[in-house]
């Protein structure tokens, strides 16, 4: 009787944009167990997401909160971009080196 193994367990940062939520619907689809960190949790409802899919409330900036997320992820897929509230003054270091460094 052979052992069933566990599915390969990635993450996605980003989670709730639109790219990467295709992206953690494609994954569910082929079998992935996956992590993914959102702002707003709201994926619950996609296929597969009650067995194989755990939200993280994260922030790309908030480095304790992203290394849950990542722990015990074989891949991580980051796709996520801080949002600034306000008008940016500094596009590059508000938005471009957190989006770059911020998982590193």
């Amino acid at each position: 009787r052979r052992r069933r193994m566990a599915p390969p367990r990635v993450c996605v940062t980003g989670g709730g944009g639109y790219i990467a939520s295709w992206l953690v619907k494609l994954l569910l689809s082929r079998g992935y167990a996956v992590h993914a960190t959102l702002r707003d949790p709201n994926l619950m409802q996609l296929d597969g997401a009650a067995e194989s899919l755990s939200l993280f409330k994260a922030d790309v900036l908030d480095r304790a909160a992203l290394a849950a997320a990542v722990e015990g992820c074989q891949g991580v897929f980051h796709v996520a971009s801080p949002v600034p509230a306000d008008k940016t003054v500094d596009p590059e270091s508000e938005i471009m080196v957190p989006a770059v460094k911020g998982l590193v």
